[in-house]
């Protein structure tokens, strides 16, 4: 299975549906295999730059990390501190069969985090303003 490349940014702001700067806390692993483990965090948007009228303003997130697929980019939770998170809205389906939406991470996973700076910031909201 070949590994993924990083997207473009352009594709990252494309391809997502709510970018924000967000505060990470609380992480948590639980190691889940010998190589595989379950994170889940808190996530406080501080500034909403993409899809803000549909973005809550504290939630939590989980997701897996998979070493031998995505250990370049994701081997470990993301430590506690401010980023540019890239998040998806996901149609998902419970066992009677009944559809809801939910807020994700952008996939994969490595990709929906970005350790923040201001040229970033700027560069994504010369992109949304492009994309409009």
């Amino acid at each position: 299975m070949p590994l993924p490349v990083p997207p473009s940014l352009e594709t990252q702001v494309r391809n997502s549906d709510y970018i924000a700067l967000s505060r990470i806390t609380n992480v948590r692993e639980k190691k889940i295999s010998e190589t595989s483990v379950s994170v889940t965090a808190t996530v406080e948007i501080l500034k909403p730059w993409k899809g803000a009228e549909k973005l809550p303003a504290k939630f939590e997130i989980g997701f897996m990390i998979f070493p031998e697929f995505l250990g370049k980019w994701l081997r470990a939770a993301p430590p506690e501190g401010d980023y540019v998170l890239f998040l998806i809205r996901k149609t998902v389906k419970d066992s009677k069969g009944n559809e809801s939406q939910l807020i994700a991470l952008y996939e994969p996973h490595p990709f929906a985090f970005k350790e923040y700076a201001r040229e970033t910031e700027d560069k994504i909201r010369e992109i949304i303003q492009d994309q409009k």
